[in-house]
């Protein structure tokens, strides 16, 4: 396998970093790295097969980590986010739904209440 930029053949297997990268694992393709240019690229897996063939030594196989500390705090920063928007739509619609219920008034307001009556012609 080559890379589709430069043509080297020292690739390697690269990390999902992306949405994108779940659609085209579901279709069959995977991401790999070119170390020479560093230009990602997707390769179906008829090609993966032929990456076997290159040395093992080139690829990458990190030591899986449980979430590294910039994707802690990226994630402490989308639950923030969410939730702040969660309370602000909650109130906007408290507030929405406190102008539009309807309210009789009481009978000691002293409000008068009129009733329209329909007379027979």
């Amino acid at each position: 396998m080559t890379c589709p930029k430069c043509g080297s053949s020292d690739i390697r297997a690269s990390r999902h970093a992306r949405w994108s990268d779940v659609i085209h694992r579901v279709r069959g393709r995977e991401t790999f790295r070119c170390r020479s240019c560093w230009k990602r690229f997707y390769a179906s897996e008829s090609t993966e097969s032929g990456l076997q063939q290159v040395d093992k030594s080139k690829l990458t196989h990190r030591p899986a980590k449980l979430m590294s500390t910039r994707s802690k705090k990226r994630l402490v920063r989308r639950l923030v986010m969410i939730s702040i928007f969660a309370v602000a739509f909650l109130l906007f619609w408290l507030f929405l739904r406190y102008l539009t219920t309807e309210k009789s008034p009481s009978e000691d307001s002293g409000a008068v209440s009129y009733t329209l009556t329909s007379y027979p012609s």
